[in-house]
């Protein structure tokens, strides 16, 4: 019974091919090796065919393939979404199909992320006690359905260079995690950021390249605002000559990091805003395609965001620190005052300008220890790290992600609850961003956190449960 499986497609290629091996290595790590004796099984992958001798798992496009027409209704695969269902065999009963499908390739990779992440842990039998998922194909397994779509269209991660080990190993950890735009800040663009956008884009994944436009680790510095000049012509120079073609976008940060609402005597959400508008002009001349993101705090312009409305229709605003979890670094549970307050400035943000994309970064996650940041030394290679820095790096962040863990188990219906609103206002029209330094694993906050932004419709407790089970989300 345990190797009575085997998987069926219709195009290996592109989505459908990552998708298939997902699906594979996940049935193959339990099916593939007996423990403790030394025996060597392969699982069998078929292109489509009318043997259907074993349990077969069939994936693919939906308008490709007969066999799972068959067995699910069009109307039943949600727009933009997927669908997963195991059924009997009608022709065996004591087999099964499993089918994985969706209308596009992106969406057929998710339904092999659902089949892989949820559906196997939760068929996993239970006996004396015990769930065992090392015996989940040593029996027929349960029937399932599930069809699912993104609440939000555009689900991201902001973080920075320096703590991607491997980049193969995070762009794959977050497409697993339904992630479809990936913002990376460095001080220089690695030597190797065209790989990083080949690797990401096998995933439908936007790469957007994050640099500085006056900003710095002190925006308190009024030799900024007084310098604008001199700024956004290195910005161009920088753009013209390293960033125009080297990903999907640019993201930036100015200098609105601060309480105050002035800087050298000047209102900062209109020096900003004009500064903004100023420079993305220049940009927009040079790509009229390119898409740019301002990462916006909050902090300093909450008070005069009547001159925010006025940032050009074609930039992205991406707000940063707009009050209490899940806004701030610790995810606390705020107050009830709190929480209303930061719900009600968020509404505010959804409806500030009538045209142009808006963003709001979750935090609560890993970040850097601003108490010994260093900035980065020269171009550099990213994400190619020896096995041994990785061992480091993981080891030194197991503790820290222990009490963030602990922290999301009580504050995370708080973003549950705040996103729900969030989705509802905003029709999906909004990215959904976290922020955090994410490498070395998935780990359970970003997880939660990601599962919430794809579906909060669904009820708190059945996230987390889902989440907690999932057997690539690493729990501390």
């Amino acid at each position: 019974m345990k190797r009575n499986w085997k998987i069926m497609y219709t195009k290996y290629q592109g989505l459908e091919k990552k998708a298939i091996e997902l699906v594979g290595a996940e049935v193959g790590k339990t099916i593939l090796r007996d423990k403790g004796v030394y025996t060597l099984h392969t699982l069998a992958v078929e292109k489509i065919n009318d043997n259907f001798d074993k349990n077969t798992i069939i994936i693919g496009i939906y308008d490709d393939n007969p066999y799972i027409q068959k067995y699910v209704e069009k109307k039943e695969i949600p727009e933009n979404g997927y669908c997963v269902r195991v059924i009997p065999n009608p022709e065996n009963s004591k087999l099964k199909i499993a089918l994985i499908t969706a209308n596009d390739p992106v969406n057929v990779f998710y339904g092999a992320v659902d089949f892989s992440d949820n559906y196997l842990p939760s068929a996993a039998p239970v006996a004396g006690g015990i769930r065992t998922p090392y015996e989940t194909f040593n029996s027929i397994l349960p029937d399932y359905f599930n069809s699912s779509a993104p609440k939000s269209k555009t689900r991201s991660i902001f973080t920075w260079g320096h703590p991607i080990n491997n980049y193969r190993k995070y762009i794959d950890n977050i497409a697993r995690l339904k992630i479809n735009q990936l913002i990376v800040w460095n001080d220089f663009l690695p030597i190797n950021a065209n790989d990083i956008v080949a690797y990401a884009h096998e995933y439908e994944i936007e790469i957007i390249w994050g640099f500085a436009w006056g900003w710095t680790t002190n925006c308190n510095d009024t030799s900024i605002i007084n310098n604008l000049d001199s700024i956004k012509e290195d910005i161009l120079y920088k753009f013209k000559e390293i960033y125009n073609g080297a990903g999907d976008g640019i993201y930036f940060q100015s200098f609105t990091e601060t309480n105050e609402d002035r800087l050298g005597g000047k209102l900062i959400a209109e020096a900003v805003t004009d500064f903004v508008n100023d420079v993305s002009i220049e940009i927009f001349k040079i790509n009229p395609d390119i898409r740019i993101q301002f990462g916006l705090h909050a902090c300093s312009v909450k008070d005069h965001i009547d001159y925010i409305s006025k940032v050009n229709e074609n930039v992205d605003i991406i707000w940063e620190d707009c009050g209490s979890f899940p806004y701030n670094y610790m995810p606390v549970v705020c107050t009830e005052q709190e929480y209303d307050e930061t719900l009600d400035f968020t509404k505010k943000i959804i409806n500030l300008r009538t045209k142009g994309s808006t963003g709001l970064v979750y935090k609560g996650m890993m970040t850097m220890d601003w108490t010994k940041f260093v900035h980065q030394s020269g171009p550099y290679i990213m994400g190619m790290a020896s096995q041994e820095l990785i061992d480091n790096d993981i080891a030194m962040l197991r503790p820290i992600w222990k009490y963030f863990q602990t922290e999301w188990m009580s504050a995370g219906r708080q973003a549950w609850d705040f996103t729900r609103k969030i989705c509802s206002w905003s029709n999906g029209n909004i990215n959904l961003c976290i922020a955090g330094a994410l490498d070395g694993a998935i780990w359970f906050p970003e997880a939660l956190c990601a599962e919430i932004m794809w579906n909060s419709d669904e009820p708190y407790e059945k996230i987390v449960d889902r989440v907690g089970k999932k057997p690539c989300v690493k729990m501390v």
